[in-house]
C-alpha cells in the first residue's frame, strides 16, 4: 500500500477538508470566454502561487495558456491550496489545478511533467552528510523544523525525535489550536529557521523550499532523500512524487490540449523550475 500526501487535499491529506473550517472569499466571475484556460490558485501557497501571481504554478499556468493558444483565466481563491478543489472545481469557478500528484482520483491528471522529492535543508557550515531518511539520527542534529500533515513528522516519529520537537514546532504557529482547522507552516519560516540557527536542519517537500534555499543569506545545503518509508503496519509512504495536471473530470479534451501543451512548453516550464531552485528526477525513476 501506498499513502500519497499532497498540498492539494488529495491522499494522506484529504481527511483535512472534512474540518471545513476554512472558508474561501468568493472569487472573481469567470472570465465569459469558451477558449479561457481557466485555472484556480490559492492566494496563500507560496512559493506555488501568491497574490501578486508571481508564485512559479502561477507562471506555469501563463505558459500553458500560450502554449495552447487559450486566454488564461487566473481565478485566484482566498484559501489554503488544500480546498482549491472543492472551492474551485466543485464550484464550478474553473476547470485546472496545476501541481496535483499524478493519478488524483478527483481529477484527470496530465502526463507529469516533472518529480521530486522530500529533502533535508541544512546549513553548510553543519557538515551534513546522508541522504536517506535514518540519516537525520546524528549528534548534534535534534531540533527540526518541518511542515505539517508531510512525511517528516513520520520520519521523526521513527527516528525518535518527534515527541523533543513538538513544542518548537508549535510556536512556528504560534501555538495556534489546530483542533478543527487546518494549520500550516509557511515554507519560508520552516527555512529561515535553520538559516538562522533556531533548527538544525528541516525535511521538507523541495519544491516548497527552493526559492528560500537560493535567495537564503546563510549559505545552505539541500539534498533529497532517496529511499521510501516502510512503515510498522506495512504502508509505504513515497518520499518522491510525480506532479501533473489536474483538469476536472467533465473535460477529457481539456486534458488533451494541456498534455499537448506541456509537451511543446516543456523547456519553458523546465526553466521556470531551475530558476527557482527545484531539484528534479527522472520522471521513470
Amino acid at each position: 500500500m501506498y499513502a500519497t500526501i499532497s498540498r492539494l487535499g488529495f491522499g494522506g491529506a484529504v481527511m483535512l477538508c472534512a474540518l471545513g473550517s476554512a472558508t474561501a472569499q468568493e472569487a472573481d466571475a469567470p472570465v465569459d470566454d469558451d477558449q479561457a484556460l481557466r485555472i484556480c490558485a490559492s492566494t496563500k501557497d507560496a512559493p506555488y502561487s501568491t497574490e501578486d501571481g508571481t508564485g512559479f504554478e502561477n507562471r506555469i499556468a501563463e505558459v500553458l495558456a500560450d502554449e495552447t493558444g487559450m486566454k488564461l483565466d487566473l481565478v485566484m481563491i482566498d484559501n489554503d491550496a488544500i480546498y482549491l478543489f472543492r472551492d474551485g472545481i466543485e464550484k464550478d469557478l474553473c476547470d485546472v489545478l496545476v501541481g496535483v500528484d499524478a493519478g488524483d482520483e478527483r481529477l484527470l491528471t496530465s502526463k507529469p511533467y516533472y518529480r521530486s522529492g522530500y529533502a533535508f535543508i541544512s546549513r553548510q557550515d553543519r557538515n551534513f552528510e546522508g541522504d536517506k531518511w535514518q540519516d537525520v539520527d546524528q549528534e548534534g542534529f535534534e531540533t527540526f523544523s518541518y511542515r505539517y500533515h508531510t512525511p517528516a513528522e513520520t520520519i521523526l516519529k521513527y527516528s525518535g525525535r518527534y515527541e523533543y520537537n513538538l513544542v518548537y514546532q508549535a510556536s512556528l504557529t504560534n501555538f495556534e489550536d489546530r483542533r478543527n482547522q487546518y494549520t500550516q507552516v509557511p515554507a519560508d519560516l520552516v527555512v529561515s529557521e535553520v538559516a538562522a540557527g533556531n533548527a538544525d536542519m528541516a525535511i521538507i517537500f523541495a519544491p516548497d523550499a527552493g526559492r528560500y534555499v537560493r535567495d537564503s543569506n546563510e549559505p545552505l545545503k539541500m539534498t533529497l532523500i532517496t529511499n521510501e518509508i516502510e512503515r510498522s503496519d506495512g504502508m509505504i509512504i513515497p518520499l518522491q512524487y510525480s506532479q501533473s495536471v489536474g483538469v476536472t473530470e467533465d473535460k477529457p479534451e481539456l486534458l488533451e490540449k494541456i498534455d499537448q501543451a506541456l509537451i511543446s512548453g516543456k523547456d519553458r516550464i523546465q526553466a521556470i523550475l531551475d530558476e527557482e531552485n527545484i531539484p528534479t528526477l527522472p520522471l521513470d525513476s
